[in-house]
């Protein structure tokens, strides 16, 4: 079963994120200086990468659909494989950002049917109620941790840039990505959050987490996952654990995936929209991060919370018992009064 369960998610990594993997590592070599224009072998040219991964998540829908018998989802699926088809020779940014958008709502499908299976379901219900639903403190404070490690992860990024070549600016990335144009090169970033945080994020943990593996072995997992695809950005790419890192520590405290995908999305908005404003706002993402974990009962680690009590309990003055309204102010009352009548006065009571 366990075997099963791994091979099931290596599965489904290689359709929704093999050929961006591939793609993501020939950028990095090209930014190094290594000529690799090899091409994708079988093809007579080139390809829309997301329409590859699209045309393979939608077969293996349809065929998981067919067994199932749910005609419904037998159409979606097809449509799926057809579109995916339909784009694949078509490599202009729209064809690109078209596909990239298919497959998130089928990647966020194929996860959790196979985590489903498994008796791991990634969220409750329906995933835009996952999202948008049951906000309690948890919640926004594990929104906030996501937050603070992107804007961790920006802040980072000159300083993996200086270990070798690297692009840190989204001019740069537009370069890179081919996504020239503002408004689609905005559609796949705000895509980014569904498209990244369920197959490489919440499947991968909720599956690892079933088998019991380790700890250390879950968070090495996730960065490298989440590293693997941003390794056209060159050194930079390295930032990206720190926001893999605080994803997977907020997922395993919450196992909730909709805050952490508004937390992603909410960076990325602001970071494209906001401006010299949204990245003053975004440098106060930890401080803000840390203000909402000291009052969330369950993404808070357990040292923190001690902390934070241990400091509320030091600040929090107790009222002297003799000082309670309507209680009788006697020289009797406290224990120190009590005690110095119990003591002799003078030399003479001593004898």
């Amino acid at each position: 079963m366990t075997k099963s369960l791994f091979l099931r998610g290596a599965g489904v990594l290689a359709v929704l994120f093999g050929p961006h993997f591939a793609t993501a590592l020939n950028a990095f070599a090209e930014l190094a200086g290594t000529d690799t224009d090899i091409g994708w072998p079988g093809l007579p040219g080139p390809v829309n990468v997301s329409a590859v991964s699209l045309t393979a998540a939608g077969i293996w829908l349809l065929i998981r659909a067919r067994r199932c018998s749910q005609g419904g989802a037998v159409w979606c699926a097809a449509a799926l494989a057809v579109a995916g088809a339909v784009l694949l020779p078509l490599v202009g940014q729209a064809a690109d950002t078209a596909a990239t958008v298919l497959l998130t709502g089928a990647g966020a499908w194929l996860c959790s049917s196979i985590a489903r299976d498994a008796g791991m379901p990634l969220w409750r219900g329906r995933l835009p109620s996952e999202i948008a639903g049951r906000w309690d403190t948890d919640a926004v404070a594990a929104c906030a941790v996501v937050l603070a490690g992107h804007s961790a992860a920006m802040i980072l990024d000159p300083w993996f840039a200086r270990l070798g070549p690297a692009v840190t600016d989204q001019a740069a990335q537009a370069d890179v990505t081919g996504l020239h144009n503002q408004v689609l090169f905005a559609v796949q970033a705000l895509a980014a959050g569904v498209r990244e945080e369920i197959p490489l994020l919440a499947l991968p943990v909720a599956l690892m987490l079933g088998t019991r593996r380790p700890a250390w072995q879950i968070l090495l997992t996730v960065c490298v996952l989440r590293a693997l695809p941003h390794a056209y950005l060159g050194a930079a790419a390295l930032s990206s654990v720190a926001f893999a890192a605080a994803a997977w520590w907020m997922y395993r405290a919450t196992r909730r995936v909709g805050p952490i995908i508004v937390g992603h999305t909410l960076f990325n908005a602001i970071a494209m929209f906001g401006g010299p404003a949204g990245y003053a706002a975004l440098l106060t993402a930890p401080a803000l991060a840390c203000v909402l974990l000291a009052n969330a009962p369950n993404a808070a680690p357990r040292w923190f919370r001690r902390w934070i009590r241990g400091s509320r309990d030091g600040s929090r003055v107790e009222p002297s018992p003799c000082l309670a309204e309507g209680a009788p102010r006697s020289p009797a009352s406290s224990p120190t009064s009590r005690a110095a009548l119990s003591e002799p006065r003078n030399g003479h009571e001593q004898q």
